[in-house]
């Protein structure tokens, strides 16, 4: 499974942060648009090259979809959703996570592209990444709150100078997250490598003893 490929999944999400981060209130709905262009051509991407849609890409469609239609359709909650749109939108993600976890893992979609078809079904293929994907999940967890502090403190739209708490908060702290995320599914790949390899070097051992 590709980290790279995996972090291209969010894009739709670092456009929305970005973009409502540096315009703030009144741009908003302008940031879900954004997103839902970038989400929807990922998915047409992955379609053209004959691959299924990744979860990632879907969730951010329906969820950027559904906000920019409250972001255009209510103007008055847009100020809340300067502050708070980058928090739902990561609660929305991980609730989405959490509840196609006993179903599909939303790693076992990346994982199937290395792994040969006959592991698919294993429950040990299922039991690795349903770990990979709750640890993800708990990560953007972590992200909805730390976007939830950046909302209660900062001052959305307030420029492109310094601004302390929207760095630390929307952009450290779920960098630092993600990057756990990512070694934590680096591990767990090069541990389940090794015991799959531990068997057949057994096997190979015993079928050349005399």
């Amino acid at each position: 499974m590709s980290s790279l490929k995996t972090l291209s999944g969010f894009v739709p999400w670092i456009v929305f942060t970005l973009t409502a981060s540096r315009l703030g209130a009144g741009a908003v709905g302008v940031a879900c648009l954004l997103a839902l262009v970038v989400a929807v051509g990922l998915i047409a991407r992955e379609m053209i090259k004959g691959e299924s849609p990744k979860l990632l890409e879907v969730s951010a469609a329906v969820v950027f979809l559904a906000l920019g239609i409250v972001a255009f359709a209510v103007p008055g909650v847009d100020a809340f959703l300067a502050g708070y749109g980058r928090a739902l939108a990561a609660a929305a993600l991980a609730a989405i996570i959490f509840a196609t976890l006993p179903v599909m893992p939303f790693t076992e979609q990346y994982a199937r592209e290395s792994v040969p078809r006959e592991f698919w079904h294993t429950e040990r293929f299922r039991s690795i990444n349903r770990r990979i994907s709750a640890v993800w999940g708990a990560v953007i967890v972590g992200m909805a709150v730390s976007h939830a502090v950046a909302g209660t403190f900062d001052a959305p739209g307030a420029g492109a100078g310094f601004r302390p708490t929207d760095l630390v908060f929307n952009w450290v702290v779920p960098g630092l997250l993600i990057w756990a995320a990512i070694a934590f599914t680096e591990r767990a790949q090069r541990a389940a490598k090794t015991d799959h390899a531990a068997p057949l070097h057994g096997a190979h051992e015993a079928t050349a003893s005399p």
